[in-house]
């Protein structure tokens, strides 16, 4: 081989090498890259994920919550219900007590008062025998009604007007303050 021809090879042998070299370093360039943003995305979707994660969880914690609050105030009212009932109970258990033809009598008193000019009282057929001598001693005719439990109504002459003083009236307009009363007491 020529001289010419070793220099020309050697030449291009050479060339080729950089151009290798070069093509090697552009490579590892863009596989470097590659691996930067890879790396990159990786790294956010984690984030993402754990955003997710953490969002999820708050979730489930806000609904358990809510379901502990929500079974809460059902057991709390269900509780006050039962209050409620026994003294419904008390209640009508109240005509067995000695002191019941005192208490009718205060509500009779209570119930002419406010009526004004009474004319009459009515009182549960049972309750009739226990009020009998305190009407006569008012002057007020007694009536009887099924409807009546538990305390009088009074009515007014003419009978425009009747005030009724019933111990269960008495405590449905007081159980608000009553059961809010009763909750502090068991859920100080």
């Amino acid at each position: 081989m020529s001289k010419l021809e070793t220099i020309l090879q050697e030449e291009v042998l050479a060339e080729i090498k950089q151009i290798m070299a070069e093509a090697e370093e552009e490579a590892e360039r863009i596989v470097a890259a590659a691996r930067e943003k890879a790396e990159a995305m990786v790294s956010a979707q984690k984030r993402k994920l754990e955003a997710q994660k953490q969002a999820e969880l708050h979730r489930a914690e806000s609904a358990a919550e809510l379901a502990v609050t929500t079974a809460r105030v059902e057991a709390k009212g269900k509780i006050i219900g039962q209050v409620y009932e026994r003294v419904q109970e008390r209640l009508r258990a109240l005509p067995e007590d000695p002191g019941y033809p005192t208490v009718l009598e205060r509500l009779a008193s209570e119930a002419v008062d406010a009526v004004g000019e009474a004319e009459a009282i009515v009182v549960n057929p049972a309750d009739e025998a226990r009020l009998k001598g305190w009407a006569e001693g008012k002057g007020l005719e007694l009536r009887t009604s099924t409807e009546v439990s538990l305390g009088v109504v009074a009515v007014s002459k003419g009978g425009k007007t009747q005030v009724a003083n019933t111990l269960p009236d008495r405590l449905d307009r007081a159980w608000e303050v009553l059961s809010a009363r009763v909750a502090q007491v068991l859920w100080p």
